[in-house]
């Protein structure tokens, strides 16, 4: 569930949309859903994809050309020659409205400017320093440089804003419900009390599921899984359109599934789950031991404090071909295939995107690779799955929080 605060100051754009009835609204949606998921698209194919009728199809359609929503780009090409009339492609017109995004996470906090596509207008991002978090990153050092954000896209007139948290947002205490204390202490009510715009709350890794659906989907609205590696590890699934399980929190925490039943001991209880091989937390967590214990690891050339080891102080070390490090980057590789291979036979899915910084090194991409190659030839199964490594910026979370945005405020 997405949660928002909205101020009473609604503008007079929304208010007219609200006028129309229930249904109306539902079909809108679903003809501006369906051209954002498989656009270009003809009438005829939407009528046909969601049931709706070709002369409504075509009335909802021809009024969102006058609000230059969307526009027609010409013939579909035909798979073969057919007789009858052509279809005529619909696709989404850019610099419709404006939507801010913003990602809060203990590595950075980010923020751009998008249009209705999600083409990034502006970015901000701003780097935390990890080991001194509580002294880096407040409730009002984000909410000032928000602001500042806010007051410089004012010329674009941005609608409202969507955050991507580290967690889920608990809409009656106003709170990020998650197993980090800093999260757990971060006021959200300091936030929702000084901005005025519309906000929208959701989990970081399910707005990146909703924006890889809605602005890159190439076409096809494929059931497929979004990975996440980070500090900690999330794993979300688009199912037919929609998020599978977005109410129920602990679905998607693919952290906490145990790889390894005689392995270290998480902090959740058990042991050998996923996230104690291949977290970033976890990662950084062993790199700090080689790092008191071994005289001659490259952490020591590269860091003067254990404390300011990050995920690219670890990948400089790899490269080094520092043996501490080559071991716990690969058995990290090795936990994650085996997991992605049991979620291919779990989850009906066409790709698996995983995104994180580890896969910044081509070198542990390739790996991942081939033992996904090989734990599926060894089952007799033909690997026709896609395995998609999402290219990690510092924004990524920012533009998949705008996606959210575009999609509460415009496409609902």
């Amino acid at each position: 569930l997405i949660y928002t605060y909205i101020n009473r100051n609604i503008n007079i754009e929304r208010m007219t949309i609200m006028k129309i009835t229930k249904t109306q609204r539902n079909i809108r949606f679903k003809i501006l859903d369906k051209i954002y998921s498989k656009g270009p698209i003809s009438r005829i194919d939407i009528s046909k994809e969601t049931n709706i009728t070709p002369a409504t199809v075509s009335e909802i359609t021809g009024e969102m050309i006058n609000q230059k929503l969307i526009h027609e780009i010409g013939e579909a090409i035909p798979e073969q020659s057919k007789s009858g009339r052509k279809k005529i492609l619909l696709d989404i017109s850019p610099n419709h409205s404006f939507y801010i995004g913003s990602e809060l996470s203990q590595k950075y906090i980010s923020f751009c400017l998008t249009d209705n596509t999600g083409k990034i207008i502006k970015e901000n991002s701003f780097v935390l320093s990890h080991y001194d978090l509580n002294n880096t990153l407040s409730e009002y050092f984000y909410t000032n440089k928000l602001q500042e954000f806010i007051e410089s896209c004012a010329e674009y007139n941005p609608k409202g804003i969507g955050i991507a948290i580290p967690g889920h947002f608990h809409d009656e205490s106003k709170s990020i419900i998650t197993n980090n204390p800093f999260w757990k202490n971060f006021n959200i009510k300091v936030l929702l009390d000084n901005i005025q715009l519309p906000i929208f709350f959701e989990n970081n890794v399910k707005c990146m599921t909703l924006a890889e659906r809605l602005l890159f989907n190439n076409g096809n609205d494929d059931n497929f899984i979004f990975f996440h590696v980070g500090r900690g590890m999330f794993c979300s699934y688009m199912y037919n359109g929609e998020l599978y399980a977005k109410n129920n929190y602990l679905v998607g925490e693919i952290g906490h599934i145990v790889v390894h039943p005689d392995g270290e001991l998480c902090e959740c209880g058990k042991r050998g789950c996923l996230q104690t091989y291949a977290s970033e937390a976890w990662i950084i967590k062993k790199a700090q031991i080689i790092f008191d214990n071994s005289e001659s690891t490259y952490l020591k050339q590269l860091v003067s404090e254990k404390d300011k080891i990050t995920i690219d102080t670890i990948l400089k070390a790899y490269l080094l071909g520092d043996e501490g490090i080559i071991h716990i980057l690969h058995s990290a590789i090795k936990y994650l295939a085996i997991t992605l291979n049991n979620l291919y036979m779990m989850i009906d899915s066409n790709k698996i995107i995983i995104h994180g910084e580890l896969f910044k090194e081509p070198l542990l991409s390739s790996l991942l690779k081939e033992h996904l190659d090989k734990e599926l030839n060894l089952l007799g199964l033909q690997n026709n799955k896609d395995v998609i490594i999402k290219n990690y910026y510092n924004y990524t979370g920012a533009l998949a929080a705008s996606a959210l945005c575009i999609n509460e405020l415009l496409i609902k």
